[in-house]
């Protein structure tokens, strides 16, 4: 007798959790589509196309901002990622040299400019840099590395740079952006 009432005390709690957890899951799944997936196939997110020109290299004065990131998961969201520092990622900076034609065939040159790994602080400065364009390498501890190109330019008006250095495999709007910011 005494099961029984622990089972019909038990069970509407069970059924409310489940209820809960359920009601949780739905929501969660319509708002990844609605505010990750849906805009990134629609291409509102600045992903790029098959068929699309290639993209502009941004040119910059300087070198030097801050990293975020992380990896949430399915709750990718940029308001919250970006709340995070992205502590271990490496930044592996290389400097484009003039490419040579050897027997048909186009060799690439490249030297590198200088590697930091971010600390709590989520800063990096590379310093001074040659004007020339350059490649970025950033590998978030544990993830896929993702690569950024740009131009040094001192007559440009851009410096500091926001990298978000969240893995972002299901959607555009998930993360991996390097975003100049103006002066």
């Amino acid at each position: 007798m005494a099961k029984t009432e622990i089972l019909r005390w038990l069970l509407p709690i069970f059924l409310t959790v489940l209820v809960v957890v359920v009601t949780a899951l739905v929501v969660l799944a319509t708002c990844n589509y609605y505010f990750l997936l849906k805009p990134s196939f629609e291409g509102k997110c600045g992903g790029e196309k098959l068929g699309d020109p290639a993209p502009v290299r941004p040119h910059l004065a300087g070198f030097h901002g801050q990293v975020v990131g992380k990896n949430l998961w399915l709750v990718q969201y940029r308001w919250l990622r970006r709340r995070f520092k992205a502590v271990g990622t490496t930044l592996s900076l290389l400097r484009e040299l003039p490419s040579t034609l050897y027997e048909g065939n186009v060799i690439f040159h490249r030297e590198s400019a200088g590697e930091v790994v971010i600390d709590k602080s989520g800063v990096f400065d590379f310093g001074d840099l040659t004007p020339g364009e350059y490649s970025l390498t950033v590998t978030y501890p544990g993830e896929d590395a993702v690569g950024f190109g740009f131009i040094i330019d001192p007559s440009a008006r851009s410096t500091d740079v926001l990298i978000d250095a969240s893995p972002a495999y299901y959607c555009n709007c998930c993360g991996w952006t390097f975003e100049p910011k103006s002066k």
